[in-house]
């Protein structure tokens, strides 16, 4: 029973991520971020960031590190559809890649707000708030 416990864990490990169906969600092309949110996402991204995403305002895998362009069209290829929270928990999670989990829920959230605003998605007047509950009520959509 063990055995199979853990084969099953392996399989689903293994499993890569699909979308749901979050058609019921909030957008974020509705306003969910502060422009000042992203600037201070903006600011950890040289800081934390850029070495192996880039420098561009969309990265660029230019850094060094060979990392996706940070909102740029594979990104959003990439997340369309899923939740914020995929964005911000994997921000908090395994990034950077030489430290992960270095980053804090406050931090991944302001890296998710500059990627909004990279992806041209408009800002609001109330920032998002690093609520791992809140951000599964917003689904990142491209913007048109």
């Amino acid at each position: 029973m063990k055995r199979a416990l853990a084969a099953l864990a392996l399989l689903l490990a293994a499993t890569p991520l699909q979308a749901q169906d979050n058609s019921n969600l909030r957008s974020d092309l509705t306003g969910v971020y502060t422009a000042a949110q992203a600037e201070r996402g903006h600011q950890l991204y040289i800081n934390r960031c850029a070495r192996c995403h880039g420098l561009g305002s969309t990265g660029g895998g230019g850094g060094g590190g060979g990392a996706p362009a940070f909102g740029g069209e594979n990104f959003t290829a990439d997340f369309e559809g899923y939740t914020l929270f995929d964005i911000e928990n994997r921000i908090n999670t395994s990034m950077p890649r030489d430290q992960p989990g270095s980053t804090t829920r406050v931090q991944a959230t302001d890296l998710t707000a500059f990627i909004l605003s990279v992806t041209h998605v408009p800002p609001g007047r109330t920032e998002l708030p690093p609520d791992g509950n809140f951000l599964r009520l917003i689904r990142f959509d491209k913007p048109k």
